[in-house]
């Protein structure tokens, strides 16, 4: 009877342990979902980083150096595929933190841990209001750097073999720079054109300085004030010319506008071309005294008779003149 009394306080035990047990757990569960750690003293909070870079639940989260929680959760965001890290922090740290703070995961040592760097932001930002996601970035751990350091060191490798073949095609002679380095003739050359280069360039200088001093058509042209307010003027009465010719009144503007009076004008000038067309063919009289040499003699002829004539009634008129005085 005793044993049976014993067995059964012993069972009721372990059931008391077991339900405190359960309690304790369900109570840190409850505590964890409202935002707080076991017992009210720490502060559950949550980032997303691209990549996690290895970090594992339970590496530790420092404020400044000091430890004040872990991580407790490690998941993919489903709706943007980050990685979300969930952790804890000490209550006292909570209101240190700012609207811009963020995380960053930085390596413990060589052997390829990481702990949470927790960064409490702009101290003139507002507080980090409940429920912010945080942002995070993973500072380069040895092998990130080791990585790159060697990823550079293959393209300077890359670069001097580049810079080799370069040197040995310069040392050959080939390409212009080739030439320009083991030949002689094209590096007299080359000096030559920069010779006439700089001697251009000294005469192009002069000329300039002439100019602006008003030497010359073109300097006068730049300097001269009177010059600019003659083609001012200039420029003033062509455009009252284009207002007259706008104008429908008046021979220029019908000439610009009226197409038969414009027609009238290309009937004339078609007939002159024909006339001149006929002279040049020598038809008609005008067309023979300017054409033929023959009318011009026979003319200079009759001329050269007059001219005579007149000399000798002149010096002997009465020789062809007779007076009589009763």
């Amino acid at each position: 009877m005793r044993s049976r009394t014993h067995v059964s306080w012993l069972q009721l035990k372990v059931g008391l342990v077991i339900l405190a047990a359960v309690a304790g757990i369900l109570v840190a569960i409850l505590n964890l979902n409202e935002g707080m750690g076991l017992f009210g003293r720490q502060a559950t909070l949550r980032a997303l980083v691209a990549d996690s870079h290895g970090i594992k639940v339970g590496a530790p989260v420092r404020f400044n150096g000091v430890d004040t929680g872990n991580i407790i959760r490690i998941a993919i965001d489903s709706s943007n595929g980050k990685v979300s890290l969930t952790f804890t922090v000490n209550n006292d740290i909570r209101p240190l933190l700012r609207r811009d703070a963020a995380v960053l995961i930085r390596p413990m040592g060589l052997l390829g841990d990481k702990y949470l760097e927790l960064l409490p932001g702009t101290p003139k930002e507002p507080a980090l209001p409940d429920g912010a996601v945080l942002t995070g970035q993973a500072e380069p751990d040895i092998t990130g750097v080791a990585d790159s350091a060697a990823a550079t060191l293959e393209r300077v490798s890359h670069s001097l073999k580049d810079l080799q073949t370069i040197l040995i095609g310069l040392k050959e002679g080939k390409g212009t720079a080739g030439k320009l380095v083991t030949d002689p003739a094209l590096y007299d050359h080359t000096m030559a054109l920069l010779q006439k280069a700089e001697a251009i360039s000294d005469k192009t200088s002069q000329l300039l300085a002439r100019i602006e001093q008003g030497e010359g058509t073109l300097g006068r042209l730049i300097t001269d004030r009177k010059f600019y307010d003659r083609a001012t003027a200039a420029v003033d009465e062509l455009q009252k010319v284009a207002v007259l010719l706008n104008q429908p009144t008046g021979s220029l503007g019908r000439l610009a506008r009226d197409p038969a009076l414009y027609q009238r004008l290309e009937g004339v000038t078609a007939k002159s071309e024909a006339l001149v067309g006929r002279i040049e063919r020598g038809d008609g009289t005008l067309g023979k005294l300017i054409t033929q040499d023959q009318l011009y003699q026979r003319a200079d002829k009759v001329l050269t008779e007059m001219e005579t004539l007149l000399a000798d009634v002149k010096k002997n008129p009465t020789k062809y003149f007779k007076f009589s005085v009763f």
